[in-house]
C-alpha cells in the first residue's frame, strides 16, 4: 500500500457534465443519493444543475459550492465503498478545506453544505454594487506582487494575493480596476502569462471580512469533532483538533491568503510524494505535475478513479 494524501479542489473545478461516467457506471447509488440529499436539503435540483446546466447558474457562488463539496464528499465515499485505504494527511484548496474536514468526520456533510451555502450566496451578494476580479499571475517573483497590490492599494488594501499556489503561480483578488493595474505592472516587470480566474467574487481578500462574521454564527452551532485524518489549514499550514481553533481558520480563511503551495512543501516534508485529488476536475493535479517529485493522482471520471485506486491500493488482478 501506498502512503498518500487526499487534496480537495476549491472553487473553479466545476463543468457541466462533470462526474457524468460516475452516474452512467454507477450500480451502488452513492453519488446519485449523495446529490439528491444534497439537493433536497438546498430545496435546488443540484443533479440537473450539473448535467443540465445552465452554466450561468452553475458559476453562481452558492451553486458553484455546493455542488464542489457534493461532488468531492460522493467521490470520497465511493472510495470507502470500494475499501480503498486512508490517506496519511488531508487538505483542500479554499472551499475544499469543507471537503476535507467532512471526509476526515470532523464536520457532518448537511451542516458543511448549510456553511458553504450561506458562504457562496454572500460572498455573490458582496458583487451586488460594485466591480470586483481574480487573476492568476504566472511566471513572476510573488515579492514582487506583494509589492505592486501594496503599492496600487496604498492605505486601503483593495487588492492583494489570494493565493499563493506555486513558486510561479500567484492569484490576486480585489477591486476589478486595482487588479487590472497590478497584472499590468506584473506584465511589464515579465510575468509570463496573466489568466482571469472565472469568478467575480474578490474570494480571499479584505473584502470578504464581513462574510466571516455572519457565517461565524453558523460555525457557532454546529458540531466539529477532532478529525479522524489530520487536516491542514489553509491560513496557518497547520493541523487543528479542537472546535475553536477550526473553526477559528475556516473563518480566517475567507478573507486570508491561501497558502497552497506552503501545504504542498509540508506534505513532502514528510516524505509523501503521492498525492490525490478528489473532485470533478484535475486543477490541483495541474499544479502538482510541475513538481517532477510529486506522484499526481485525479478522480474527474471513473477511469482516473480506477487508475488512482488500483495504484494507491496495490491491487493484483
Amino acid at each position: 500500500m501506498t502512503s498518500f494524501v487526499m487534496l480537495f479542489p476549491g472553487q473553479g473545478s466545476q463543468y457541466i457534465g462533470m462526474l457524468s461516467s460516475f452516474f452512467y457506471n454507477e450500480k451502488n447509488n452513492i453519488f446519485q443519493n449523495t446529490f439528491n440529499k444534497a439537493s433536497d436539503y438546498i430545496h435546488y435540483d443540484l443533479l440537473k444543475l450539473i448535467k443540465e446546466g445552465p452554466e450561468q447558474q452553475l458559476k453562481k457562488s452558492q451553486y458553484t459550492q455546493v455542488a464542489i463539496l457534493t461532488a468531492s464528499y460522493a467521490i470520497y465515499r465511493f472510495w470507502k465503498y470500494q475499501k480503498g485505504i486512508s490517506p496519511l494527511f488531508m487538505s483542500g484548496h479554499s472551499l475544499g478545506e469543507y471537503s476535507a474536514l467532512v471526509c476526515s468526520s470532523s464536520i457532518k456533510f448537511l451542516d458543511a453544505l448549510n456553511i458553504v451555502f450561506l458562504r457562496g450566496k454572500l460572498m455573490q451578494k458582496i458583487t451586488k454594487n460594485k466591480s470586483y476580479s481574480m487573476q492568476a499571475i504566472i511566471g513572476i517573483d510573488k515579492k514582487k506582487i506583494q509589492y505592486i497590490c501594496e503599492m496600487i492599494s496604498k492605505k486601503r488594501k483593495i487588492v492583494s494575493l489570494a493565493s499563493i499556489n506555486s513558486n510561479d503561480q500567484i492569484v490576486i483578488s480585489g477591486d476589478e480596476s486595482a487588479v487590472k493595474k497590478v497584472s499590468s505592472n506584473c506584465k511589464k516587470l515579465g510575468a509570463k502569462h496573466i489568466l482571469k480566474i472565472n469568478v467575480n467574487i474578490p474570494a480571499h481578500s479584505i473584502f470578504m471580512k464581513p462574510v466571516s462574521k455572519k457565517i461565524e454564527k453558523l460555525l457557532n452551532i454546529i458540531t466539529i469533532k477532532p478529525p479522524k485524518i489530520p487536516v491542514i489549514n489553509n491560513v496557518d499550514v497547520a493541523i487543528e483538533y479542537t472546535k475553536k481553533n477550526i473553526k477559528n481558520a475556516l473563518l480566517r480563511q475567507i478573507y486570508s491568503t491561501v497558502r497552497w503551495k506552503e501545504i504542498i512543501d509540508f506534505i513532502k516534508s514528510k516524505k509523501i510524494f503521492t498525492m490525490l485529488e478528489i473532485g470533478p476536475n484535475q486543477i490541483l493535479t495541474n499544479l502538482n505535475k510541475k513538481d517532477h517529485n510529486i506522484i499526481a493522482f485525479n478522480t474527474k471520471n471513473l477511469k482516473n478513479f480506477s487508475t488512482a485506486f488500483n495504484t494507491i491500493n496495490l491491487i493484483k488482478k
